[in-house]
């Protein structure tokens, strides 16, 4: 049996491996890595989405999404818009757009859909289990070590 640092050791190289099959897969389609993952959200998002919420589930820190939100705006990709009575604005794609994400994005949305229907949906239900739960543990044990824990 591994020893568990063999075990974090392999799973710190799949991910590396997985955001580098993004990074490169946004790198083809001309893309920055976040123009790339704020592109993808709105492709599941409807087309729309809040500044703000695209910084958290992007895990980017919102100077970087705000720079590439410009950049997209001026290539005319998306328009955001004020939210009447709110702070913040919302993020729409223009009609180019919406035919970048079905040119580019949405190519991609069905090569992961293919990657995971290799699975059962037990198996698929398990891994996301199991990998919720490593992130959370993480979360809390990271967060433990560096406010002054164990």
């Amino acid at each position: 049996m591994k020893a568990t640092h063999e075990y974090i050791l392999e799973y710190n190289q799949l991910y590396k491996e997985m955001d580098a099959i993004y990074h490169d897969a946004a790198v083809r389609i001309g893309l920055s890595d976040c123009a790339f993952w704020i592109l993808y959200m709105l492709r599941n998002h409807d087309g729309l989405c809040k500044q703000s919420e695209l910084s958290e589930n992007a895990s980017m820190p919102p100077q970087t999404v705000n720079s590439s939100l410009k950049k997209l705006e001026k290539d005319g990709l998306v328009e955001l818009r004020k939210i009447p009575g709110k702070m913040g604005k919302s993020i729409h794609l223009t009609d180019k757009g919406e035919q970048f994400v079905i040119d580019r994005i949405t190519p991609l949305n069905r090569a992961e859909e293919r990657a995971c229907e290799s699975f059962s949906e037990d198996e698929i239900e398990t891994f996301m289990r199991i990998f919720h739960t490593l992130v959370t543990r993480l979360d809390q044990e990271i967060g433990n070590t560096l406010n002054g824990g164990s």
